[in-house]
């Protein structure tokens, strides 16, 4: 091979070189234009009649996070109280029903007790006793003092009231522990009467039959307030803090809300359900909660404003969130979004769009199908 046919070989495979080289560094700007274009829809008239596409301009409005935390009803403890027979006997007359309001001081049952006759008995013996040996000690305090009585008949006698006054004392002592008043009354007839004001929840108590001094006559409560214990999940004690107002719904009246305030978070959790008690004072509207009822409790926090859309408006593709935003007329572009919570079907928009756009919110799902209809089936 001459020289000449080796520098023609030579220069064409440095042109070669040269164009691949060329090549490679040229810009590729068929894949960008076909993106752009992808992500660009344009529609005519009438297809935008027959699809009925709605916006909206978005424009900031308030949102809140919103937790539930379920529970149950209970009364309050200090305005539900129950009200013992005190005596065992025989129950004469009862003077209320169950559902009745109850005021203080009133009569609620008559009780005929042969225990309480003899606790009266003990007292007013004792107590005789007494006023015999007090009186027996200032007849002889007083022959003491002219010489008619020896010194140690005073001294017994002063024994002997200190005895007598300690028999007076336990007798009095029976009485008070069964919520009896010291009087001089020898019968065995004992009244109850209502301790507070509230509402009887039950009666417990039939005129002719025989009782303990235990047995429960009824239990007196006031449910104008009532307690929600309920459970925070560990996730969401950040957003909580006592104080914050809270509406209970109860299972029993889906539509009727009890307006509260979240009173305590408790300081410990529960190993197996990892929550935390908390409790919610609510106002019992009209007596309609009942003690025992489940339901939740309705917390808003996080207020802000942010912009929403309706959650049927945003677009799933390939694992990630798109909206579509009217530029010029029948002409929408698709643009993808950052969503927050959806709360009463609406979701929060972080990223992707700002105030004054206007954004489809009816008909989005037919124009993705008319964007993708090359590709829509391999989704």
């Amino acid at each position: 091979m001459n020289r000449n046919t080796k520098l023609l070989f030579a220069s064409i495979i440095l042109i070669l070189f040269a164009f691949y080289f060329w090549y490679s560094q040229k810009p590729n700007t068929t894949g960008s234009e076909n993106q752009t274009a992808k992500d660009l829809l344009e529609i005519s008239t009438e297809q935008r009649n027959e699809i009925k596409i709605e916006t909206q301009v978005m424009e900031l409005s308030p949102i809140h996070t919103q937790i539930e935390l379920l529970g149950e009803t209970e009364a309050v403890p200090d305005q539900i109280m129950d009200v013992p027979a005190r005596i065992s006997g025989r129950v004469t007359s009862v003077h209320f029903v169950e559902g009745d309001t109850i005021t203080k001081g009133q009569k609620l049952a008559t009780i005929d007790s042969p225990e309480l006759a003899k606790l009266r008995s003990n007292y007013l013996v004792a107590n005789s006793k007494f006023h015999a040996a007090e009186q027996n000690l200032t007849r002889i305090s007083s022959l003491v003092k002219i010489n008619l009585a020896a010194k140690q008949e005073q001294i017994d006698a002063e024994a002997n009231l200190r005895v007598i006054e300690s028999e007076k004392n336990s007798a009095e002592e029976s009485l008070r522990a069964n919520g009896l008043p010291i009087n001089n009354i020898s019968s065995g007839q004992y009244i109850v009467y209502a301790p507070k004001s509230g509402l009887a929840l039950s009666r417990n108590a039939i005129p002719g039959s025989i009782i303990n001094g235990n047995q429960i006559l009824t239990t007196i409560a006031n449910l104008n307030d009532l307690w929600f214990q309920a459970k925070i999940y560990e996730n969401d004690l950040q957003y909580l803090s006592e104080g914050l107002t809270a509406n209970v719904l109860l299972n029993a009246y889906p539509e009727l809300s009890f307006p509260g305030k979240l009173e305590h978070i408790g300081e410990k959790v529960d190993p197996e359900s990892r929550t935390v008690h908390a409790r919610v004072v609510f106002k019992n509207q009209n007596r309609k909660a009942k003690i025992g009822l489940f339901g939740k409790a309705i917390l808003k926090v996080n207020e802000r404003k942010s912009f929403q859309l309706p959650e049927h408006s945003i677009q799933s593709y390939q694992n990630r969130k798109f909206i579509f935003l009217e530029g010029k007329k029948n002409e929408f572009h698709w643009v993808e979004v950052v969503t927050g919570i959806t709360s009463n079907q609406k979701t929060e928009i972080l990223q992707g769009v700002k105030e004054g756009d206007r954004v489809v919110t009816k008909g989005a799902f037919e124009l993705k199908a008319i964007l993708f209809k090359d590709t829509f089936g391999g989704e």
